[in-house]
């Protein structure tokens, strides 16, 4: 007999300012009072998707951390989806992040709580759920090449866990306005739905992206801003399809989760010892100088341009803009083997 999962699960529904009842699930683990709580974070569905996208990801989440936990999350339908009310054209999302944040002060008081990601997208853009294998799946944000030069390689373009920003979408679309077809993606969900069944290795990682590859216009150049950046590298160096790869930031702790990775060998997910194989395929790294964190993150770094072959770059940058980003992509494209 199975053991009961460490979670519960309660539904209940939220009404917004305008009257519209949100359809809602929180997950929390199976021993704790509100009380005991500590951190509460609620999944935004990308529209027309539902909380069904996300649901594996918060029940994997919380799983993580034992029936004894101290994080909840909540995943909702928003307006016009699902099984909210609404109707098909109102995307007056704000009222329905404002209902969820005052139902979380009202019930949970000064929780530490926040969104993981945001619901719109541009008008041109369109949200994608493709198969990979079972209880796998992967989302994607597809910004269609615009302009009279569509240039043969797509991209995949990776936010950094959790939070595929309005920042990350300005950046998704000037690359589209430059020329490319661009996957943009919170690599954090597929990673949750990728595991619902075994911890990751490369091989599984591996076989994930090659099936991806299959269904896209032209191969990926991957970019992964941080922490994405190190599964953005373990791809590139076993995915011989991957052209190049532009790592932004933190690498390695990417790869530390230990409900998502498999680390009975501690080794195979080592970048440092892999990355060499990458050559002769560029590969350049970014140190955001303005992060707090930058003297680490610039060793780590360091430590990644040695390992790998020519042909191989290292910029620093205040701040990671689509300009940096077309720069390094046209020097991907020049070093092309």
């Amino acid at each position: 007999m199975s053991s009961p999962p460490p979670y519960i699960e309660e539904t209940f529904g939220i009404l917004t300012d305008d009257d519209l009842y949100l359809d809602c699930v929180l997950i929390k683990p199976a021993n704790a009072s509100d009380k005991d709580l500590k951190v509460l974070r609620a999944w935004v569905p990308k529209y027309p998707l539902t909380k069904t996208s996300v649901i594996s990801c918060a029940r994997q989440e919380v799983t993580s951390y034992g029936a004894d936990g101290k994080i909840a999350h909540l995943v909702f339908d928003l307006r016009g989806s699902g099984e909210s009310d609404g109707i098909l054209g109102d995307q007056n999302f704000a009222l329905d992040l404002g209902a969820i944040a005052s139902w979380a002060d009202e019930r949970f008081g000064s929780i530490d709580f926040g969104f993981l990601g945001y619901p719109t997208m541009a008008e041109f853009a369109k949200v994608n759920l493709w198969p990979l294998r079972a209880g796998a799946v992967m989302e994607t944000y597809l910004y269609k090449a615009a302009g009279t030069e569509v240039i043969h390689d797509s991209i995949i373009y990776m936010s950094t866990y959790g939070n595929f920003s309005q920042k990350d979408e300005r950046i998704c679309i000037a690359l589209a306005d430059a020329g490319y077809d661009v996957y943009g993606m919170d690599p954090l969900r597929y990673l949750l739905h990728a595991n619902k069944n075994q911890k990751l290795t490369p091989e599984i990682l591996s076989s994930d992206l090659k099936e991806l590859i299959e269904m896209l216009p032209g191969r990926p150049i991957i970019v992964g801003q941080p922490l994405a950046a190190g599964l953005a590298l373990t791809w590139a160096i076993d995915v011989e399809a991957v052209p190049g790869v532009i790592a932004i930031g933190d690498c390695q702790a990417g790869l530390s989760l230990n409900h998502v990775f498999d680390h009975s060998n501690p080794l195979t997910l080592q970048i440092n010892r892999r990355v060499g194989t990458l050559a002769p395929r560029p590969a350049a790294f970014v140190v955001p100088s303005g992060s707090r964190r930058r003297n680490q993150i610039e060793k780590e770094l360091q430590v990644l341009y040695d390992c790998t072959k020519s042909p191989r770059k290292i910029e620093f940058a205040e701040e990671v803009t689509a300009e940096l980003l077309l720069q390094l992509l046209d020097w991907v494209k020049t070093h092309q083997s």
